[in-house]
């Protein structure tokens, strides 16, 4: 304990000198009391609202954030509120999201991330806009399915949204629900759909994808035939000297490209106009 003199008993010169003395001792008793409630507080404002991990593998964060983005080779995080999933790193898969957010974009040769909410699918590649060898990120709500990179395929749409885009070499994702297949990239189909969306294109080379429902078979490419119908859509047009697709139901055959025949026609619709040079499409019950 500290014993200070009164007043009385110090000369005057000194009396400043103790009166700052005793005030410095005075916020040192308080701030034994204060300090802690103060650190308390900060921890409490601070804290997020979900359980935060930083190893860059699940990074789920506030409710409203992103989903934090991942080192060479890893996953980016998931995003369970209305943020972003996180871009993976090179090599490493987009995160998840779970919300009304985007599925993150996929590292080099990593897959775009999926979504199960109202947003869009990642998509491969690249920081996340198409990388070599990445596909696109499914999609199971009413977003999009995400865009393959080079050499990689679209992601399926299973909602409202259109499948995802191959890239280069790459086919087009699949529909099951209201959207359209996706397209293929140069060599590669476009994704057949199987509810009311129309058959993907297909790229240089490439088929047009098949239809399952009541949209219309995808055109082919250059060199690529017409996706065929099943439904009561139309069979899709051929590229340059390719066949156009055929129908088999209440649609019309395709029609042929230059060189290309026309899709035959097996329901009750008619055979396919042929381009130059190619023939007339064929009209047969069966």
């Amino acid at each position: 304990m500290v014993h200070i003199p009164q007043l009385s008993a110090i000369p005057p010169s000194s009396r400043p000198l103790l009166r700052l003395l005793r005030t410095s001792l005075s916020i040192m008793r308080f701030s034994n009391v204060l300090t802690p409630l103060i650190a308390f507080g900060l921890l409490a404002f601070a804290a997020p609202t979900d359980i935060q991990r930083r190893d860059g593998i699940v990074s789920r964060g506030y409710t409203a954030g992103n989903g934090g983005p991942a080192g060479r080779g890893g996953k980016g995080g998931n995003s369970y509120g209305s943020g972003y999933g996180g871009n993976g790193g090179r090599g490493g898969g987009g995160g998840v999201s779970h919300s009304s957010g985007y599925g993150g974009g996929g590292g080099n040769g990593g897959k775009g991330g999926t979504n199960y909410g109202s947003g869009d699918a990642g998509w491969g590649g690249n920081g996340g806009w198409g990388g070599k060898g990445g596909k696109g990120g499914a999609n199971y709500g009413s977003g999009y399915g995400g865009d393959g990179g080079n050499g990689g395929n679209g992601g399926v749409a299973e909602g409202s949204g259109d499948a995802g885009n191959g890239g280069h070499g790459g086919k087009g994702g699949a529909s099951y629900g209201s959207g359209s297949g996706g397209g293929g990239g140069n060599g590669g189909n476009g994704g057949n759909s199987y509810s009311s969306g129309y058959g993907g294109w297909g790229g240089n080379g490439g088929k047009g994808g098949a239809s399952y429902g009541p949209g219309n078979g995808g055109w082919g490419g250059n060199g690529g035939q017409g996706g065929a119908s099943y439904g009561s859509g139309d069979g899709g047009d051929g590229g340059a000297a390719g066949n156009g697709g055929a129908s088999d139901s209440w649609g019309n055959g395709g029609d042929g490209g230059a060189g290309g025949a026309g899709g035959a026609s097996y329901g009750s619709g008619h055979g396919g106009q042929g381009g130059a040079g190619g023939n007339g499409g064929a009209s047969e019950d069966r």
